[in-house]
């Protein structure tokens, strides 16, 4: 049976999104969620994932470089990838940023991240990779969280130009660090696509991801009980929750075979 974490990325945004991965978490459907601790409501629902069974979820630090003022507001991506790019080789200027969201995360949580990953894929872009890399090896030592890998999965047209956008920020590089490194990464990122379907049409794409799945992937997700202000996928992500909702994990196993599983047990590398 193939074994696929589904990842929720964004614990911490808004409470209506904590609320949903913390339901999906319970229901089994849920094993992986990211937490963004530089956002406004991570303060306030760290102690609820805290309280998760660390053998059913993994609980990973979610790399926030685009935070504006801990709401949803978001500083431009394509700045930011430019900035890492012209940075000289070497230069310390991520190491303050990476380090203040790792001593969040383990200051709230009472321990390390199970894995590291980036909001909207920044944890691979050149220089933030290196920086994280070396940090994660100091303070961690032999016990290293995983890395979420991007290589793209099965898609055509849009999905398909995005998943190469994605992985392009720097998906190459970070898998050979990661083998230099000694750290786990996943295998294929599912769940890419441009988030505008509705409620229907979310629902026949999750099952084509878990038909399509190999052992090891990720399939991350954005669920939502309701809107956040400035949130541009809000809506999206009530159509992600009302879908993983109608299923659960005996169902998933029956139907096409999956096992959910939290990541700390899958064949990463």
């Amino acid at each position: 049976m193939r074994r696929l974490c589904i990842c929720a990325d964004d614990y911490g945004l808004s409470p209506g999104i904590d609320r949903a991965i913390l339901q999906l978490i319970e229901q089994g459907m849920v094993t992986a969620t990211s937490a963004m601790v530089l956002r406004q409501a991570w303060t306030a629902d760290a102690a609820l994932l805290r309280d998760q069974p660390p053998t059913q979820v993994d609980a990973g630090l979610h790399i926030d470089l685009t935070c504006v003022d801990g709401s949803a507001l978001e500083a431009s991506l394509a700045g930011l990838a430019l900035r890492a790019m012209l940075l000289p080789r070497g230069s310390a200027y991520w190491r303050p940023i990476l380090r203040e969201q790792l001593d969040r995360f383990e200051d709230a949580m009472g321990r390390a991240p199970s894995h590291v990953d980036g909001h909207r894929h920044v944890h691979q872009l050149p220089g933030v990779r290196e920086t994280l890399a070396e940090l994660l090896q100091a303070r961690y030592g032999r016990d290293l969280p995983w890395l979420r890998g991007t290589r793209p999965g099965p898609a055509v047209g849009a999905v398909a130009l995005k998943q190469r956008v994605i992985h392009g920020l720097g998906g190459w590089g970070n898998r050979r660090l990661a083998k230099r490194a000694g750290l786990a990464l996943s295998g294929r990122l599912l769940g890419v696509y441009g988030f505008d379907r509705d409620a229907q049409a979310y629902a026949a794409s999750l099952d084509a991801w878990l038909r399509q799945c190999r052992d090891g992937d990720v399939l991350m997700c954005h669920p939502a009980v309701d809107s956040t202000p400035d949130d541009g996928i809000a809506a999206a992500r009530q159509h992600e929750y009302a879908a993983l909702c109608a299923l659960d994990p005996a169902q998933v196993a029956r139907r096409w075979g999956v096992q959910l599983a939290a990541p700390h047990r899958l064949a990463c590398g």
